[in-house]
């Protein structure tokens, strides 16, 4: 199973902010859509950052309710990883243990094309797992 297959079944909607956007703006996003990040883009449409509950935690950790008149730019994650399409699942949760991260942009030829979580991974993985388990059990009944 691949990345496709999950943006296939769950679309490529992301929701995104400008290295501008508060931070108090962004939790409130959060929030209202029940969402764990958020892709920063740049004025070109290009991943800059990604802000998560993690970096607010820190943010919140460090400066207090102060932070929430931040922007984006300056608490969010840049060196951000991505994966393509055609990345296997086993792939993309070895990069997210690796990485210790929970959300991971999907790339191709720099357009961003959806955002994958570690819930839509397991889902996925669970599913492949389902599947070769019915499999066996029909190819033991055949045999």
């Amino acid at each position: 199973m691949f990345v496709s297959d999950i943006l296939s079944r769950k679309g490529g909607l992301v929701f995104t902010v400008t290295p501008g956007t508060s931070v108090a703006q962004i939790s409130q996003q959060l929030s209202t859509r029940r969402i764990g990040s958020v892709l920063v883009l740049d004025g070109e449409n290009a991943v800059a950052g990604i802000v998560s509950e993690r970096d607010l935690v820190r943010a919140f950790a460090s400066h207090g309710a102060a932070a929430l008149e931040f922007e984006a730019r300056s608490i969010m994650t840049r060196d951000v990883v991505t994966c393509d399409p055609d990345d296997s699942i086993d792939h993309v949760m070895e990069q997210m243990t690796r990485g210790r991260f929970r959300h991971l942009p999907v790339v191709r030829h720099g357009e961003l094309l959806g955002l994958v979580s570690i819930g839509d991974v397991v889902k996925a993985r669970l599913e492949e797992a389902r599947h070769e388990t019915e499999a066996l059990k029909a190819y033991i009944v055949a045999g």
